[in-house]
């Protein structure tokens, strides 16, 4: 008797620790002690030195910090937003989506021009997701926890992060159809906007005018955020 008291306790409690973990996510953007920030802007320096030096802004710094780690660090602010795809690789979770973005992949020399020139990660589950826009060559490298591309040390590379809940990724999506952006990785459950499962599949792009749409998004923190974003046939 104590013994099936003692089970139904336990499975009580084990089901309020779930309850109490379904609101939370760990789709968010990161900075470098893992702390969940809403958005981030992070400029890697071109190299200079031995190590790959950064600097980071948020909301809470008050301008550019240089960090103490170095861009292709695994405890720094581009390894922790991307912790959770790189523990996909690992193991895959039903609940989660991810796509990879960019005119120069680390699986082709060249794409064609009809796709335009854009460079992204879009990671997200049912609660929140960021997209992570950048100007890196090769990057992220193609389903490896050594996310870091060698295409990337030289020059000065720039990364923007924002954290959106899940319904603000129809409207990504719609973006990202605009840009006609190339998708190299992607795995996006069925159950995830259309939207953007066709760009992750290369399988949609604009038809008709308007070639351009604007749309203002908001962060999970009620931040406003405009994307501006062209078709290739924009400029006629």
């Amino acid at each position: 008797m104590k013994m099936a008291r003692y089970r139904t306790m336990m499975e009580l409690l084990f089901s309020l620790w779930i309850l109490s973990r379904g609101g939370d996510s760990d789709v968010k953007c990161r900075d470098d002690n893992g702390n969940e920030v809403d958005w981030y802007i992070l400029y890697k320096l071109p190299k200079s030195d031995s190590r790959f030096t950064y600097l980071y802004m948020d909301e809470s710094t008050n301008g550019w910090k240089t960090s103490k780690e170095a861009i292709n660090s695994k405890s720094g602010t581009l390894a922790n937003t991307l912790k959770p795809l790189l523990d996909f690789y690992d193991k895959k979770n039903e609940g989660f989506g991810y796509m990879l973005y960019n005119d120069q992949p680390p699986v082709l020399n060249s794409v064609s021009s009809s796709f335009g020139h854009s460079k992204g990660v879009v990671l997200l589950d049912k609660r929140t997701g960021v997209w992570l826009s950048h100007s890196a060559p090769k990057f992220p490298t193609y389903r490896s926890k050594d996310f870091w591309p060698a295409s990337g040390n030289v020059n000065a590379q720039t990364f923007m992060c924002v954290t959106y809940s899940y319904g603000e990724f129809k409207e990504i999506g719609l973006q990202l159809k605009y840009i006609h952006a190339y998708s190299y990785g992607y795995d996006i459950p069925t159950t995830f906007h259309a939207e953007l499962r066709c760009v992750a599949q290369r399988s949609c792009y604009p038809e008709k005018e308007p070639w351009f749409r604007v749309k203002e998004l908001t962060s999970m923190n009620g931040r406003p955020f405009s994307s501006f974003a062209k078709y290739t046939r924009f400029w006629g």
